[in-house]
């Protein structure tokens, strides 16, 4: 007599011996070889098998088994990465889970909780750094092709589980199959960024073929999507929520953001004081409305009424990291800026604090040609990549200038014929802040947790916009000159004839004043700001001290020029970090 077993117990024999490991958070300092800037490749905590899919499990989900080496216990093979994600998706779907993958164009949500391929960082965080002693590779020798043929023929797959388990509890990490990951082809492990645009996807480990030479080179590889082979499997991952690290502040690290140099040690200088003798801190609310009211005349306000936020999609890209949308916001009725949104993978199910980069256009920020009028290759000023690189949703937004007329003249002149009272920078504040206003209806956002950084113009928009929107609670500003005589301010896209009829002791010391106690960090380079930055600082800081809070103002000076170095983009971002995380 047969006997047959319900399908349901066939299933769960077949995944019995699959066990998830948690793969914990992993990072490393690398040169990123696309920019020459040192960064940090990171991965979050996630969930990866302990085996490659085997063929039984691979026929339990999907009723075939393609495989040309033919063992129940043994890796699937001869599968194509869109079998790969398709058996993620059914599999997903029978234990109840969400299913990650979009099946017509292969983008994953990794905010959801079912099965995929792991990315490249993540294999390369669950890997040993070099293979172990019984890992099923290949040989040595590239001498003699017949050797090739006889490793297929004699040695081929083996059973799951058959060597050691690596420091992570996982076996056959290198060897046995080749492992499809979830990114495209990107040539430099050294770089954060995968090919968004790409064709093949990257393979991890090699196969029972593979050699054990100096040719090996990091058992990391590429393939089409749709190319499938004897030699190449893969194993299944999931996310899980992480919690990032708090970053400690002491007083070391503060401390690095306090080093006036010798003369500037105090004082401010020919400004005028921002706190009034005798004044208390319930008093200070009172003076700061009077001050706001005073710059918001200084700047000019559009005399429209905001408006319910509106976008409108432009294009949308994948990298190794992050995914990107280019989008236009309805900043008038008849007039669109443009925006860049990048939002990290595995953010998890809270909302994640966003970081603001305004610049010319949003290209350079997201280190990427999206056809914007000033794009400039390097990573020194992708501030907007580089936040996303580090697990922050980064928007940056394009400058009017750029899109209000055919080049500045025109813009300004467009400008002064709409709204014959606002000024350049009046213009940027009233955009900044229908950005912010979009902002607040993201479910991904944390409105609560609103940074901004820029550099040079982007500095300057930066100040203005957070001193004028008490939204924002992180403040960078990099080399934009934080005094009137520092920078071009008398240029009309700024405040042209305005800063002419100031009346006396007005300087934007002011703006930190009304910043405060928020956290403000100058970044100078002594091409715009130097040594005499710190009477702004020191003038902004009793403002800081009446808070109790003076340790959140900081200025840090690269003396290397205008261009932001690599030690001062990563003190930048760990000001960001600390405050926004």
């Amino acid at each position: 007599m047969r006997f047959s077993l319900p399908v349901c117990f066939v299933f769960a024999a077949a995944l019995s011996a699959q066990t998830l490991r948690e793969i914990p958070a992993a990072s490393k300092e690398v040169v990123d070889e696309a920019t020459g800037i040192k960064i940090r490749i990171a991965s979050a905590p996630y969930l990866l098998s302990s085996t490659e899919v085997t063929q039984a499990e691979y026929e339990a989900i999907t009723g075939r088994n393609p495989s040309i080496a033919k063992g129940a216990n043994r890796p699937v093979e001869n599968v194509t990465w869109w079998d790969a994600v398709r058996y993620c998706n059914l599999r997903s779907t029978k234990e109840d889970l969400q299913p990650v993958y979009d099946l017509t164009t292969g983008k994953a949500d990794r905010t959801r909780n079912g099965y995929r391929l792991p990315s490249d960082a993540e294999w390369e965080a669950a890997a040993d750094p070099k293979p172990a002693e019984d890992a099923h590779l290949g040989i040595g020798s590239t001498k003699d092709r017949a050797d090739l043929v006889r490793l297929i023929n004699e040695k081929g797959t083996r059973p799951v589980a058959s060597g050691k388990a690596n420091r992570h509890g996982l076996f056959d990490i290198h060897g046995n199959v080749w492992e499809w990951t979830d990114d495209f082809w990107n040539p430099s492990p050294n770089s954060p960024q995968s090919n968004g645009h790409g064709v093949a996807r990257i393979l991890r480990g090699g196969s029972f073929l593979s050699t054990t030479s100096r040719w090996a080179r990091n058992y990391r590889s590429s393939m089409k999507p749709e190319h499938r082979s004897r030699f190449t499997g893969f194993r299944v991952a999931r996310t899980i929520a992480a919690q990032p690290p708090a970053t400690p502040r002491d007083a070391a690290w503060y401390q690095t953001y306090w080093q006036p140099p010798a003369g500037f040690e105090q004082g401010i200088g020919s400004l005028t004081a921002l706190v009034k003798p005798g004044i208390t801190r319930a008093e200070w609310p009172s003076q700061r409305a009077v001050m706001q009211k005073k710059w918001q005349g200084i700047v000019g306000v559009p005399e429209l009424k905001p408006h319910t936020p509106r976008t409108r999609t432009l294009d949308t890209f994948h990298e190794a990291l992050y995914r990107g949308e280019l989008l236009e916001l309805q900043t008038e009725p008849d007039s669109w800026e443009k925006i860049l949104i990048l939002t990290p993978h595995n953010l998890g199910d809270k909302p994640a604090p966003v970081v603001i980069v305004p610049y010319y256009d949003v290209d350079t920020p997201g280190g990427r040609n999206l056809g914007g009028r000033s794009f400039m290759t390097g990573g020194v000023r992708a501030y907007a990549q580089l936040a996303a690189q580090r697990g922050m949703i980064a928007v940056a937004i394009r400058w009017f200038g750029e899109s209000y007329g055919e080049w500045y003249e025109e813009a300004v002149a467009n400008l002064a014929l709409r709204h014959p009272k606002v000024t350049g920078l009046g213009k940027w504040v009233w955009d900044a802040q229908r950005l912010v206003d979009y902002l607040e209806t993201v479910p991904s956002i944390d409105s609560k947790r609103i940074g901004i950084i820029g550099h040079s113009l982007g500095a300057k928009m930066a100040t203005y916009a957070a001193a004028l929107d008490d939204r924002i609670g992180v403040v960078v500003a990099s080399e934009g000159g934080v005094g009137f005589s520092m920078s071009n301010y008398d240029d009309y896209w700024y405040l042209g004839r305005t800063l002419s009829q100031l009346e006396p002791g007005t300087d934007q010391h002011e703006l930190l004043g009304l910043i405060a106690p928020r956290p403000f960090l100058l970044i100078g380079g002594d091409e715009y700001d130097g040594p005499k930055s710190w009477h702004y600082i020191h003038a902004a800081k009793a403002v800081y001290e009446l808070h109790g809070k003076p340790q959140q103002l900081g200025y840090f000076n690269h003396h290397k020029g205008h261009s932001p170095t690599p030690e001062a983009i990563a003190h930048a971002f760990s000001w960001l970090e600390a405050f926004l995380r």
